[in-house]
């Protein structure tokens, strides 16, 4: 099967660089909210609403509002799943301080270097329970999706935990470096493309709209 792992569209945490994950967190800004509206006809230019059976999406806000048109545009209702929330910032929630952000950012990418026992202060996940989490989420969109029969679902989630999820779930073993995943980050609404299955695995097709793109390379 294939997933399509979308990014979350523009909030003023994002363009203040602050670590928003808590519940129900900030909403879509002007900007945001018009990289939504044009999530439809991207996804429809590229092919990848072809035989898409489900929607999926993270509780929090900007979220479920980045992939309301697309349940617009396709008629089909989205399954909320907690599984799919952000890397939680803990004890740094909506800091914006270069010392906080970069303790955030350096443990998320150690965990995708392999060192999953870092902790984000005052965080009751470290990168085991966070990748567990996700990858659980990630197990109930392929076990839908293959019961109804369908080829392709489409999650939208939160940037550094589809990273984590990406580099240590879709990308070993194939023809891109984990750690090449961890230092780039997925624009607003960008685009991923994974396939296979829980099972035999999962690998990496293109990653943020074609920023790598195995078909091609």
């Amino acid at each position: 099967m294939r997933l399509i792992l979308v990014r979350h569209g523009r909030t003023v945490a994002n363009v203040m660089q602050a670590l928003d994950t808590a519940f129900p967190g900030n909403p879509l800004d002007d900007v945001g909210l018009r990289e939504a509206d044009g999530l439809p006809a991207r996804l429809k230019e590229t092919g990848l609403l072809d035989g898409l059976g489900s929607l999926w999406v993270s509780p929090i806000l900007r979220a479920r509002q980045t992939i309301a048109p697309i349940e617009a545009a396709t008629g089909l209702s989205a399954t909320i799943d907690s599984g799919l929330r952000e890397v939680l910032a803990a004890d740094l929630e909506m800091s914006t301080d270069a010392r906080s952000v970069a303790c955030y950012v350096d443990t998320t990418r150690s965990w995708m270097a392999g060192r999953p026992a870092c902790r984000i202060p005052g965080s009751p996940e470290d990168g085991t329970d966070t990748l567990q989490r996700f990858d659980d989420a990630v197990g109930r969109v392929a076990e839908q999706t293959a019961k109804a029969g369908s080829a392709a679902a489409l999650l939208v989630s939160h940037g550094t935990a589809l990273r984590l999820w990406t580099s240590l779930k879709a990308a070993p073993g194939g023809a891109v470096d984990p750690l090449w995943i961890a230092e780039r980050p997925m624009h607003n609404t960008g685009i991923t493309v994974v396939d296979g299955d829980p099972s035999a695995g999962w690998s990496l097709t293109s990653w943020d709209d074609g920023a790598w793109d195995q078909v091609s390379s």
